[in-house]
């Protein structure tokens, strides 16, 4: 049991300690659109408020 606990404590150790790498390349992300639309309503008599947001992005990538 406290094998397994150790173990469980190390990987979150390791996780948090780890420098993050990634093999994907090098991309930019930019934002082209960012739409919200609001609807208000009642609902059994409490004020209710339909939200929907769109955001369109670009993903550009940098290949090798």
């Amino acid at each position: 049991m406290t094998r397994a606990v150790g173990r469980f404590f190390g990987h979150i150790w390791g996780a948090t300690t780890k420098p993050v790498s990634t093999d994907e390349p090098d991309s930019h992300t930019e934002v082209i659109a960012h739409d919200v639309n609001e609807i208000e309503g009642e609902l059994n008599t409490k004020k209710v408020i339909l939200r929907r947001t769109t955001i369109d992005e670009v993903e550009i990538r940098e290949d090798d």
